[in-house]
């Protein structure tokens, strides 16, 4: 990881380590410059160009010889990353909250669009890699994505990371793969710890799924 554990958050006093799950981002406040930050200006690049082999790799079917060939640059790949480990708290993956999808490839990218006090609207398309079956995007990935940028949304306005406590998703149309769709996301209603937001998935001016959650903010000393 190109990050140091002293590198620092523009506006922020604590280490960037200790702003974990905290999603500048959505907030408007600007994180260090990519160099400062886990897995430096390289990071992003490296991110997409795994997105995208994850995409091939789901929509091809390739001879024995290059799945062989492929295979063994994996493993070799893997040994070298297994040189680089580090703590949770320092990993770059999951961690990069000034790239869309944090520069994980986990969940799909949600690219921020637009920002309200308690709410967001962004874009999604969700690649080969992500398909269900019959050009729809598998439904595990669907709930993942309102899980991702709810749970994103809960912890914004300098509130303290959440958990997941609940999530219900309804399908309401076909959610295709390799379409530009829009996410729209917003808080409904909050209690003490209690958070509860709800999203929305279209494509055009059809609903293809809409989603609550409940989040719960950790009490101090929790991790």
């Amino acid at each position: 990881m190109g990050g140091e554990a002293d590198a620092t958050v523009t506006g922020h006093a604590e280490p960037w380590e200790t702003r974990i799950g905290v999603p500048e981002s959505f907030t408007g406040s600007t994180p260090g410059t990519e160099s400062e930050l886990p897995g430096g200006e390289a990071w992003g690049p490296l991110v997409e160009a795994l997105r995208g082999f994850l995409d091939d790799l789901a929509g091809s079917l390739p001879g024995q010889e290059r799945v062989a060939a492929l295979t063994r640059q994996i493993e070799e790949w893997s040994a070298d990353l297994r040189q680089d480990q580090v703590p949770e708290m320092r990993q770059a993956f999951g961690h990069r909250v000034d790239l869309h999808g944090r520069g994980q490839v986990m969940a799909p990218a949600f690219v921020l669009t637009d920002r309200g006090q308690d709410s967001v609207e962004g874009t999604v398309t969700f690649g080969r890699y992500f398909l269900g079956g019959h050009g729809a995007v598998h439904g595990g990935a669907v709930a993942l994505l309102f899980d991702e940028v709810l749970g994103r949304l809960s912890d914004t306005s300098s509130r303290p990371p959440g958990r997941t406590a609940g999530l219900t998703v309804n399908f309401r149309a076909v959610t295709q793969v390799g379409k530009p769709l829009t996410v729209r996301a917003r808080f409904e209603e909050e209690s003490g710890r209690k958070r509860y937001l709800v999203g929305e998935i279209w494509d055009g001016d059809v609903l293809c799924a809409d989603a609550r959650a409940l989040f719960l903010g950790l009490r101090a000393g929790q991790d």
